[in-house]
């Protein structure tokens, strides 16, 4: 979906634009007495602004990490290569996790005494709920971390801002649309006994319950099993049509190959967690007509509006493109945009305000979701795509 493209390449130097003309705007989005600053705030200095990401680059999200990475440097590199935001240049400095907790607060401990505007793009619940309160408690912006987990924006705090939807608003919006547009179908829930589990357990009960309908029966199993032979039966036997699957993207393979094997093919729904390119590839025929809750796009080679971004990502890192890189590429703009707009001395306090009184936004040029932050809500991501495997790939159904 492309919008607005030449004021867009203009806006953040994606194409041979001779300014940047949005950012020189930027002025007008700050008071007098914001602009009488003198003292800089930390991380900002005459001509760079110091932005972190702490993110699993040895551990069991190590893909995930460098996705990220390669993502957030694309964008700001774009972004250096016309001059920076109002006279600065980005600078991004990454730490290591290798998801641990421990590791994580040391390298947030490390990045605050060292001075950083904003640590974004983080991944990772352990790490990320390790990392986090060293920041706030600095008074250092902690922006869209790579976590479902609600614990990460609820209670609310001045300095946090978060975009992805827990579980429970994942397989709510999922399952309203797939009923919106299949009709009425008797649902059932196969979900792991835990906290994960029981979230897409709440999201099935919220989204049914606006309908006038509840669940028809809910299978549970114990994380790690591979065999859930017991529950597909009890799902089978109540005349379940739509599977809820609350559980990571291994655990729907095995139970769907299952499924299929006992002869029994109901609709299969998953939350983002399934939403991989690895699982509709490497799931095969099997998996065909999986729906998932999406966030962002997968970007691949073919897509119309992805396919010049995913040649210039292949091209810059030597490897293939994925939504993880999509989606920091994504925020790294977000965060350019609100950042022109906190004028010539930023702060975070007023990098926060401007926030929450932007508009809802979508990427000039690769549209996206609306992003909508507000005084009383940091969580800025209230929609969802439904996403369905089709002819070996994922594709966007509601786009």
């Amino acid at each position: 979906m492309v919008r607005a493209r030449a004021s867009a390449a203009e806006r953040f130097g994606l194409k041979a634009a001779p300014a940047i003309a949005a950012f020189a705007l930027a002025g007008a989005f700050f008071t007098a007495a914001h602009a009488a600053s003198v003292v800089p705030a930390p991380g900002v200095s005459a001509h760079k602004i110091v932005v972190a990401s702490l993110l699993d680059l040895s551990g069991p999200l190590a893909g995930e990490g460098a996705a990220i990475k390669n993502g957030l440097l694309m964008a700001f590199d774009e972004i250096n290569k016309k001059g920076g935001i109002n006279g600065r240049k980005i600078e991004l400095r990454v730490e290591d996790t290798g998801y641990d907790p421990l590791k994580a607060k040391a390298a947030a401990e490390k990045l605050v005494d060292e001075g950083v505007f904003a640590v974004m793009c983080s991944n990772g619940t352990p790490p990320v709920s390790a990392s986090m309160p060293v920041f706030l408690n600095s008074g250092v912006l902690h922006l869209f971390p790579f976590t479902a987990a609600d614990k990460i924006y609820v209670p609310s705090q001045p300095l946090e801002f978060t975009l992805d939807q827990p579980v429970k608003a994942q397989i709510r919006e999922g399952l309203d649309i797939l009923l919106a547009g299949r009709g009425d179908l008797k649902v059932g829930v196969l979900a792991r006994d835990d906290t994960f589990g029981n979230e897409a357990i709440s999201g099935a009960e919220a989204a049914l319950a606006a309908r006038g309908a509840h669940i028809g029966e809910t299978a549970l199993f114990p994380p790690g099993t591979r065999e859930f032979t017991a529950a597909l039966k009890k799902l089978r036997r109540a005349g379940t049509e739509l599977v809820v699957i609350g559980a990571v993207a291994q655990d729907a393979i095995d139970a769907i190959k299952q499924a299929h094997f006992s002869g029994w093919y109901p609709v299969f729904l998953c939350p983002q967690a399934c939403y991989q390119p690895e699982v509709a590839t490497l799931g095969g025929h099997t998996l065909s007509g999986l729906y998932a809750v999406a966030a962002t796009p997968i970007p691949y080679p073919g897509d119309t509006d992805l396919r010049d971004w995913v040649r210039n990502y292949e091209a810059h890192f030597a490897t293939a493109a994925s939504p993880q890189a999509l989606r920091a590429y994504l925020d790294a703009r977000l965060f350019a945009e609100a950042l022109a707009r906190s004028g010539t001395h930023p702060t975070q306090r007023y990098f926060a305000r401007v926030l929450e009184n932007m508009p809802p936004w979508r990427d000039p040029v690769y549209g996206g979701l609306p992003i909508d932050f507000t005084a009383k809500d940091h969580l800025g991501l209230h929609q969802s795509y439904l996403a369905q495997i089709r002819s070996g790939r994922w594709q966007l159904i509601n786009r």
